[in-house]
């Protein structure tokens, strides 16, 4: 009984706050990123002791009020159906129209075309519907984005609500290593290092890009501080497809930008300079070494290549009968078991446990549950994001807000390296990567409208 008060009572409060500053909506959804899924009291209560140096066990709040230990959650689901419903009733009564802007909206309807048609195979079909409101989700995020946040003061809430949350899950992070479980990977809320760092790779090329574009000194000390503290928790993930996804972004933003040679390597210096300031600030009981070593070594390299790998072979042999349509949006799971039994014995119990979340790649995902169809209708999509991106970069060339659009379209073709190795869509990080995007075109359209204007 007390769980549905508090839960109500929250769900009122959201409702309230969204109805008078309908912006504040992408804000409550990059807040709760983080919290999407099963939260621990557990372990959050054994962080709190070791915090406090304690070694009685202290129950939590939530296990005195409510008696139980872990709960599952989704604030995502219910702040957007939240959203949408107070931004349908203000079109209807002609206070504002949220959905006038339909930039690349459009390019995204093949593949939910694509995604529908797949759903005649489904399964379960709780497991279906499931799939099918993650994909609009991402959607309906990215649209609300690109239609409330309409001036500089609301990006700026937008901008450093998503680098406080960041600096929440880093300090969490980091200090959960420190006093919980020494000499293991970072986590923090997403219990697992790769989604976190994932996370990490979409936030900090658009706080490095806002740190280049501020002019405040106490601005640069303040996001000075956010770059550091996300960059020792996406060190400390020691996730070489993180790793790697970032560094080749990098590579490839900067070769895009049409700027001065010397700006880049000031750029770049400044880049490594705060990475290494970050590493020292490390907690020193943290064996940074042995750590990097054995993450950076050819055989942690190759091991992790083979199960990646593995999953190409699982993800063939479960779409070579069905190549158009895919085996149905949502029928993964229930597959898996069926497709993992012919190996050994000795290994099956290890393959299903790399294979039966997802295939380690997001494509390969796509693919094997909406067929060609669908992976194509995707990559369509993607391919009209960044083609619009590109040929808006060289329109902000001289534009006050032009690195924060280089770090914006940074985080924004990360996710796509990231998603290579990784399938972020289930950690409900793809939400970021929508509110991102969103960021990038609602930039665009400022300086469009500028332009309009001087013509005028």
């Amino acid at each position: 009984m007390t769980f549905w008060i508090i839960t109500i009572s929250f769900v009122c409060i959201i409702t309230i706050v969204i109805f008078y500053r309908p912006y504040l909506c992408v804000v409550f959804v990059i807040a709760s990123v983080p919290l999407e899924g099963v939260i621990d009291f557990r372990f959050l209560s054994t962080f709190f002791e070791r915090l406090a140096g304690l070694r009685v066990p202290v129950p939590t709040f939530f296990e005195r009020v409510i008696d139980f230990r872990w709960i599952t959650i989704y604030p995502l689901e219910i702040i957007l159906a939240v959203s949408v419903l107070v931004c349908i009733y203000k079109s209807i009564l002609g206070r504002d129209n949220c959905f006038k802007n339909m930039k690349l909206v459009y390019c995204y309807i093949p593949f939910v075309l694509c995604i529908m048609l797949s759903a005649i195979k489904s399964i379960e079909l709780s497991l279906t519907v499931k799939e099918i409101v993650r994909w609009l989700e991402l959607i309906v995020i990215y649209c609300l984005t690109i239609n409330l946040i309409n001036d500089d003061k609301k990006m700026r809430v937008v901008l450093y609500s998503m680098f406080l949350t960041m600096a929440v899950v880093s300090v969490f992070g980091v200090v959960a290593i420190d006093y919980v479980a020494q000499d293991t990977r970072a986590s923090s809320f997403f219990y697992n290092p790769n989604p976190l760092a994932g996370y990490a790779n979409l936030i900090i090329p658009v706080t490095f890009g806002m740190l280049m574009t501020s002019v405040c000194l106490r601005e640069r000390i303040t996001l000075g501080i956010f770059t550091v503290i996300s960059i020792i928790i996406w060190f400390l993930t020691f996730s070489k497809a993180g790793w790697l996804s970032l560094i080749m972004t990098m590579i490839l933003v900067f070769s895009l930008t049409k700027i001065i040679k010397k700006r880049v390597v000031t750029v770049l210096v400044a880049f490594f300079a705060i990475s290494a300031i970050a590493i020292l600030l490390l907690p020193s009981n943290i064996n940074i070494k042995s750590r990097f070593m054995e993450t950076a070594t050819l055989n942690a390299v190759k091991g992790s290549l083979g199960a990646r790998a593995l999953g190409y072979s699982i993800g063939l042999n479960m779409v070579k009968d069905d190549l158009i349509l895919g085996i149905g949006i949502g029928n993964y799971p229930l597959l898996i078991k069926k497709y993992t039994k012919v190996y050994e014995s000795t290994h099956y119990l290890q393959v299903y446990e790399a294979a039966h979340h997802h295939l380690h790649n997001l494509y390969l995902q796509i693919f094997v549950e909406t067929g060609i169809m669908g992976l194509s209708a995707f990559v369509f999509w993607l391919v009209c994001i960044v083609k619009y991106l590109v040929n808006s970069l060289k329109s902000l060339e001289n534009s006050r807000h032009y690195w924060l659009f280089v770090g914006l379209m940074g985080g924004v073709i990360v996710y796509l390296f990231n998603n290579l190795a990784d399938v972020l869509t289930v950690h409900g990080i793809h939400l970021q990567w929508g509110i991102i995007l969103g960021l990038a075109v609602v930039l665009i359209q400022f300086k469009e409208s500028e332009t309009c204007l001087k013509t005028v």
